[in-house]
């Protein structure tokens, strides 16, 4: 580090005499009271003075009698690593020179040769040199905006806390936790804020564990915490739920409250794994178990988790190959009009056939479509095979009918939607109003700031946009209100408390009476009985869609089921 005094306080380890003597005649030529020298004749004694006094810089003579050769610079460094070294040698050596730096000294003077002004240069070239190194450590070991290690350094602290722990049959535990929707943060209040949410969040970690433990930041919003020597689970709950509490309380961000939570993952030594790699990966596993069960918690590694996680790994694999192999294909399920009977549409539903393990449901696979990405030409392929289907019924003779597609978060924020659903029709060659297409209230809760644009977009090109499964959000009315939507499909659980329910009637009554109002066709899913059909059509709702009526079906059946259908009197519905 650089020395603010006037006095360099320099320790020259020295055990010849004359060398000695020679050295303070250089320094006393200088007239200067810059250096306050302190000489000491073997290593030990250097030791010794290090551990009660603070110098500068050393002068280390290699050829002590108690440590020849560059163990000495070795073992000063282990007591003092911050002390710059200017080793004293006898050979004017190029190759002695660099292995002299290489082992740690900042650099080499012959003795005997040179005079104080060289001495002096390179003292205050060594202090520099030292610092300039110091420096260079701290940027490869710790993180700038924290303070806190980086991975690097982690990964070093976890080996050395491993160790400890086998060495005194200690349990120790490691903990990985990030922030949940950070980016969110970044997004709305920018990076300035973001950084000085993770610098808040740091210090609210360092009061929640104990000074001897290690916090570090591995980059973004994740942080580990390695605690030694716990002795019970209890002791790691208090501390993971200390943290959660740390971390609920607001957060002052350009002048406004912002609240963040956290999700934990925690691994302990010797139970979840006895070496890093095991540990890092069985902590961030229950990380991920702590995320997909509602986040805002904290999960232990348990055995099965691996099982479950190499599943998981397994499914994606098999995704990626999936729509080479053509193992994807589209059901059907039929859209009623409530007043004439007549079919309106049918909702194409993505199906998988797994070589191995049989159809997958859709709820195990689409969401992992979703986390990956895949579901962005999945979902492609989707609009075209329902838009190429709907032109293979019109060729058959049937009349023609709406296709209905779904469209998924990762979708809806793809900036060529419009450009992708528009070429599909073209290529079918439909017209725009044969195709309609889904989206949930998570879509909108994304916050995309051109859905209101892409949906517009979409309607003056006369395809319909319904909103799916209403009323499982969290701004059901505000949304109705803000983007245009033609149809309203409220969700199946509304179905089933309408027979089971005292309100569930009035309820499904005043969702009806909300699309109305708003000059939205109504479509009630998931309806299964005669009852629930008739209470519907006696609240005046536009269309149906359920087992009642007909089961998802592949498109080959669509033809058969639909000429069949046509066949029977479906007008008196209710």
């Amino acid at each position: 580090m650089p020395v603010d005094r006037t006095t360099i306080n320099i320790l020259l380890v020295e055990d010849d005499p004359i060398d000695v003597r020679w050295l303070r005649e250089q320094f006393l030529d200088l007239e200067s009271s810059e250096f306050a020298l302190t000489h000491v004749e073997s290593l030990q004694a250097a030791m010794a003075a290090l551990s009660k006094q603070s110098f500068d810089i050393m002068l280390l003579d290699l050829s002590l009698k108690d440590a020849h050769g560059f163990h000495a610079i070795k073992k000063v460094l282990q007591l003092a690593p911050q002390l710059p070294i200017v080793v004293l040698g006898s050979f004017d050596s190029a190759a002695l020179s660099l292995h002299v730096v290489q082992a740690g000294a900042q650099d080499y003077l012959v003795k005997g040769q040179g005079d104080g002004n060289l001495i002096s240069r390179s003292l205050h070239y060594a202090i520099e040199r030292k610092h300039n190194q110091d420096r260079l450590f701290y940027l490869a070991q710790y993180d700038q905006l924290t303070n806190l290690p980086n991975r690097s350094l982690f990964n070093a602290y976890l080996a050395a806390s491993l160790q400890q722990a086998q060495a005194h049959q200690q349990q120790m535990v490691l903990i990985l936790l990030d922030l949940d929707h950070f980016k969110d943060i970044n997004d709305t209040l920018g990076h300035s804020a973001g950084d000085k949410l993770l610098q808040d969040v740091t210090a609210r970690l360092q009061r929640s564990v104990r000074a001897e433990d290690t916090i570090a930041r591995l980059g973004g919003d994740e942080f580990a915490i390695i605690i030694n020597d716990i002795r019970s689970q209890q002791d790691i709950t208090a501390v993971a739920e200390t943290i959660l509490d740390a971390l609920s309380h607001p957060f002052l961000l350009d002048e406004e409250e912002v609240f963040v939570t956290t999700s934990i993952g925690i691994a302990g030594y010797p139970k979840c794994g006895k070496d890093p790699e095991t540990l890092i990966r069985h902590a961030d596993t229950a990380l991920y178990r702590a995320k997909s069960t509602g986040r805002s918690n904290y999960r232990f590694f348990e055995a099965e988790m691996n099982h479950a996680v190499s599943e998981r790994m397994s499914m994606i694999n098999a995704l990626r190959h999936a729509a080479k192999r053509q193992e994807f294909f589209l059901h059907f399920q039929p859209l009623i009009h409530a007043h004439t009977g007549d079919v309106y549409g049918m909702e194409a539903l993505l199906r998988w056939q797994h070589p191995e393990r049989g159809m997958i449901s859709s709820g195990e696979f689409v969401p992992l479509l979703e986390e990956t990405g895949l579901i962005v030409p999945v979902g492609e392929w989707v609009i075209r095979e329902a838009c190429r289907e709907n032109r293979v019924w019109l060729d058959a003779g049937l009349e023609p009918l709406v296709v209905s597609v779904n469209l998924s978060v990762r979708q809806f924020h793809e900036r060529n939607l419009v450009d992708v659903v528009l070429s599909a029709i073209d290529e079918a060659g439909i017209s725009p109003q044969q195709l309609q297409l889904e989206i949930t209230e998570s879509v909108l809760l994304e916050g995309n700031p051109s859905a209101n644009d892409i949906l517009s977009r979409l309607r003056d090109q006369g395809i319909k946009v319904a909103i799916d499964d209403f009323g499982t959000g969290y701004s059901s009315l505000s949304y109705l209100k803000q983007y245009p939507f033609d149809i309203l499909k409220f969700d199946r659980s509304f179905i089933h408390d309408i027979t089971s329910s005292e309100n569930g009637e009035a309820i499904v009554a005043s969702v009806i009476n909300l699309g109305h109002s708003l000059g939205m066709t109504v479509v009630a899913e998931g309806v299964e009985t005669q009852q629930q059909l008739t209470i519907l059509h006696d609240r005046d709702c536009d269309q149906f869609q359920g087992y009642l009526f007909g089961y998802p079906m592949s498109a080959e059946n669509c033809a058969e089921w639909l000429t069949q259908y046509a066949a029977h009197s479906f007008s008196s519905l209710g």
